[in-house]
């Protein structure tokens, strides 16, 4: 598999390490840091590129037309949603990036990125260990057992408690993201417009509920 990561910080330098080992990658690493680069390029079995990632021509350099997967892991949310509206224009198949707030959630929702990593999104998972009495969450169980963890935006609901919004039965609202936290849910507290909830739900028809009662 053909791989284009760009931004070389913790996650990024971590998912090229790992994904090196595996023989039937093909990974291009793109990063603005000159030094960090010289130095993965002797360290990593991979083809490293000194430059923007928003920058067409490195993008070329990079072979991201024909690169299976995308994944933008820079500082920037801004540079992220940008890197991965370039990789949805040359239809790579996969576009993974990495979003610190949730402003940017719903435009990178829109054009198709195939998943969102943000740091809030594990804190909701301890909210979720703290609510359910694990000292650690297992989402093996919870997908097994059928249920899902959905993200979903406030929408028409803003402006409303969560206390006035007829959550179905089957249905739990575990966090509420809000800029770079995630909050446990507060029944007396009003949605934001730009809100996220992580809803978990037990079936798709439970799913279909919840937006409803978002929308009433």
């Amino acid at each position: 598999m053909r791989v284009v990561i760009v931004g070389m910080g913790d996650i990024g330098k971590q998912l090229v390490e790992q994904l090196s080992r595996g023989r039937e990658n093909e990974l291009v690493v793109i990063d603005r840091d000159e030094k960090r680069c010289e130095q993965l390029a002797s360290e990593l079995d991979a083809l490293v590129l000194h430059g923007d990632g928003t920058d067409p021509q490195i993008l070329r350099k990079a072979g991201l037309s024909e690169a299976d997967a995308l994944v933008a892991t820079t500082d920037s949310d801004a540079i992220n949603t940008v890197i991965a509206m370039l990789g949805h224009r040359l239809n790579v198949g996969k576009i993974i990036v990495k979003l610190n707030g949730v402003g940017l959630r719903p435009a990178c929702q829109e054009f198709g990125v195939s998943k969102i990593i943000a740091p809030t999104i594990t804190a909701a998972s301890e909210i979720m260990a703290t609510l359910f009495g694990f000292s650690r969450l297992d989402f093996s169980l919870v997908s097994a057992g059928g249920l899902r963890l959905v993200e979903l935006g406030a929408g028409e609901a803003a402006g409303k408690k969560l206390s006035e919004i007829d959550i179905p039965e089957g249905a739990q609202i575990v966090a509420v993201l809000r800029g770079d936290q995630a909050n446990v849910p507060r029944p007396r507290e009003a949605l934001e417009e730009e809100d996220v909830l992580i809803v978990l739900v037990e079936s798709d028809s439970v799913l279909g509920k919840v937006k409803k009662a978002l929308e009433a």
